[in-house]
């Protein structure tokens, strides 16, 4: 289950190895692993190490997985920057709830643009876990702030995209 969740989670660190990578402007309040962000999910799921790439963020009503530096990892499409976000919940039983819960919205900031929602959730199984999957799909790089609605939890987060 943790080796499954690690390689899921760690996919576009692989996809792009070796790239070369922009600063993240001081203006791109990006969430990055601290000890005030990190969230220890709850069992079987193990928290992270302090100096992983990555870093377990939210609550038990809703948690995803992010890069510890702040920076979203995807890979490039036609239309954007795209990669899978799975978020959990603590005892989920999203098998029975359909069509999903989760609404997801992200947005630039620091300039103009619209707010983008994300059409279509799906489940995912991960091990013993249930999850909740879908595609962030970013039109243009740049700071861009996600938020995630499940029922009355709420996570919200920045990330800078190349």
């Amino acid at each position: 289950m943790k080796a499954a969740i690690a390689f899921i989670c760690c996919l576009p660190l692989v996809a792009l190895a070796g790239k070369e990578e922009t600063p993240i402007p001081d203006s791109c309040p990006v969430t990055r692993a601290t000890a005030e962000t990190r969230y220890a999910p709850p069992p079987p799921v193990r928290p992270d190490a302090a100096d992983s790439p990555r870093f377990w963020y939210g609550s038990d009503e809703l948690y995803t997985n992010l890069a510890a530096d702040g920076r979203w990892r995807g890979m490039k499409s036609a239309s954007g920057i795209r990669e899978k976000s799975i978020w959990f919940r603590k005892d989920a039983q999203w098998l029975d709830e359909v069509p999903h819960q989760l609404r997801v919205t992200f947005r630039p900031l620091g300039k103009a643009g619209s707010m983008f929602t994300v059409p279509r959730v799906t489940n995912a199984i991960i091990g013993k876990e249930v999850a909740m999957l879908l595609m962030l799909e970013f039109p243009t790089p740049g700071c861009w702030e996600v938020t995630a609605n499940y029922k009355d939890a709420h996570a919200s987060f920045v990330t800078w995209v190349d």
